[in-house]
């Protein structure tokens, strides 16, 4: 186990000396230790309970069109090592533009040896892509790349992929959304040819310390780029009380700084996120706001919360625990 520690705080240093950027495609959750299973479908399956979340996320709170994000999700075990769950989305990026999208997820897990175990995912997605050009204020109303001020939707479908390396107190893995890259298919643009998803490689680590009985300490990282834009980091550290409450803080260089709390009682979790942001948008708006609810329908081997750095206990598939 300390060697997995020791590999974790190794990936988080590396992580930290990349720069970073916001150019990516994909929406942002600053939460997203809570439910990797949004960020990597090679979650799914991964815990003895099936978790049900729910976010909304307001950026450049205050701003008029500023970005806001609602997600929904659940992940179960399935029969023989297999895996499922389910992602509904809506995310409007300013007022012309917004993406509706649903993501069906499979997945298979192999035990590596009585704690640890390995799994692969791969999600289908279906989204609806919306740009509504009414919305716009434009100098020329006449320009062919308005399409006469209509609105335009298209049907998108993709996949993603993705592996997961996991333990009781750690996990590590990869995913690459938007694995196929399909086009978008808008007849307003100049090339539609040019409109098109964009693959998405991202890199997630963490590691779950117990100081005591009563305190635990989870350091995290998460890393996203693509063939045409720079890193995005995040790190985050949470210490948890009793397994009842929490409080962290997450850093994102060059972009903002964000604290997080919640806590869960019973069958229910809440967590909130305060961001500030310390790049050139700051002078939009310094703020941004992520709500996360979930609850925990428990699994038919133990109680709902116990340490495990994905939350909920890992799948015991018949594991020896010491």
């Amino acid at each position: 186990m300390k060697k997995q520690y020791n590999f974790v705080l190794v990936l988080i240093a590396v992580m930290w000396m990349v720069n970073s950027s916001m150019a990516q495609q994909i929406n942002r959750r600053s939460q997203y230790s809570i439910n990797p299973y949004f960020v990597n479908p090679a979650v799914a399956g991964t815990l003895n309970q099936i978790p049900i979340y729910a976010t909304y996320r307001n950026q450049w709170t205050g701003f008029k069109g500023a970005p806001t994000t609602y997600m929904t999700s659940f992940h179960a075990q399935g029969p023989k090592n297999f895996g499922y769950g389910a992602i509904v989305s809506h995310d409007n990026t300013g007022g012309a533009i917004s993406e509706t999208g649903i993501e069906a997820t499979g997945s298979y897990h192999i035990d590596l040896n009585n704690y640890d175990a390995v799994s692969f995912g791969l999600s289908l997605t279906a989204s609806q892509f919306k740009f509504d050009n009414g919305k716009l204020l434009v100098y020329d109303v006449d320009d062919v790349a308005l399409n006469g001020g209509q609105a335009e939707t298209k049907l998108n479908l993709d996949a993603n992929a993705g592996f997961l390396v996991y333990g009781e107190n750690y996990y590590f893995g990869a995913s690459v959304p938007q694995l196929i890259q399909s086009k978008l298919k808008l007849t307003a643009a100049i090339d539609p040819s040019d409109n098109r998803n964009l693959r998405h490689y991202q890199i997630m680590g963490s590691y779950k310390y117990s100081v005591n009985n009563s305190w635990d300490i989870q350091p995290s990282a998460f890393m996203r780029f693509t063939p045409v834009t720079p890193v995005q980091l995040d790190v985050n550290v949470r210490a948890t009380y009793i397994e009842m409450l929490w409080g962290g803080l997450s850093v994102r260089p060059k972009d903002g700084i964000g604290i997080n709390l919640g806590g869960f009682k019973q069958n229910l979790l809440f967590g909130y996120s305060f961001d500030y942001t310390t790049s050139f948008a700051k002078t939009l708006s310094p703020f941004a706001h992520e709500i996360i609810v979930g609850y925990i329908i428990p699994g038919k081997r133990g109680k709902y919360f116990a340490k495990g750095a994905l939350g909920p206990r890992i799948l015991d598939r018949g594991r020896v625990k010491k």
